[in-house]
């Protein structure tokens, strides 16, 4: 995360702040702080996550690593109470649209058809009061 000087750098959560894990692919989040001047700044923080390895297709220096690595400029905040509510409500409701959206695709291993038999051992056979 270099280019020629440092745009990047890693900050610390304060205490009793958490973030979500990343709703993409499952790793860690951190808090980073990003400026083209940090002595005079202005310096945004956002959160990220922290998984920047190569997988499948990926091929390169540039773009490797999960989606929100580096995440578009809408994670970019003014303060770290606010970057870390945005990435939060983020992955909270990119979550939950996922289990909805899994819930109703496997809605059709869920569903009993009128005609489906139950085969097998009886209730007697396998010595449960029928």
């Amino acid at each position: 995360m270099k280019e020629g000087k440092e745009l990047y750098k890693r900050a610390e959560l304060p205490a009793g702040m958490d973030v979500e894990p990343c709703p993409v692919c499952g790793a860690a989040a951190e808090l980073w702080q990003y400026s083209n001047d940090f002595k005079n700044g202005p310096i945004d923080k956002l959160v990220m996550c922290s998984n920047g390895d190569r997988f499948g297709p990926q091929d390169g220096a540039m773009n490797e690593g999960c989606l929100l690595y580096m995440p578009p400029q809408d994670f970019y905040r003014g303060r770290i109470a606010e970057a870390v509510k945005f990435w939060n409500q983020y992955a909270l409701s990119l979550n939950a649209q996922r289990r909805e959206r899994n819930w109703q695709r496997a809605k059709v291993l869920r569903e009993v058809t009128p005609n489906a038999k139950v085969s097998g051992a009886g209730t007697a056979a396998a010595g449960l009061p029928g």
